[in-house]
């Protein structure tokens, strides 16, 4: 793959990885301190918390991939897989979220593009 193609990749990757995560701040922020007015973190649940720490641990493993893609998509993508096993019990309605891991997984596929392209030019 050219330098250029994967240079292109490499940036919407970046571009699309920090609309996640702004995206997904923006909404925890409004749900949290502006839905009703009192925010009690001592109300959350285990549950709650646990699921809450799994996808902000996915949104830091995002952030992580820009530097390092292949350990940051490794973090994003299994902290998502921990989040999914957490809430099988529960359906989910919200299926754009799954669309979510095809950014991680983009990520080591271009970790593994790149390194490829570097091998094959010495």
């Amino acid at each position: 793959m050219k330098t250029t193609s994967i240079k292109i990749l490499r940036w919407t990757l970046r571009i699309l990885s920090a609309t996640f995560i702004v995206f997904f701040l923006f909404m925890f922020i409004g749900e949290t301190f502006f839905q009703d007015g009192s925010f009690n973190p001592k109300s959350l649940s285990a549950d709650a918390i646990l699921k809450v720490s799994l996808f902000g641990l996915s949104l830091i493993g995002l952030g992580l991939a820009w530097k390092w893609e292949l350990m940051g998509g490794i973090i994003a993508l299994a902290a998502y897989a921990g989040l999914v096993i957490v809430i099988n019990t529960e359906p989910v309605d919200f299926y754009l979220l799954l669309i979510y891991p095809t950014v991680p997984i983009l990520f080591i596929v271009l970790w593994a593009i790149s390194r490829n392209a570097i091998v094959k030019n010495k």
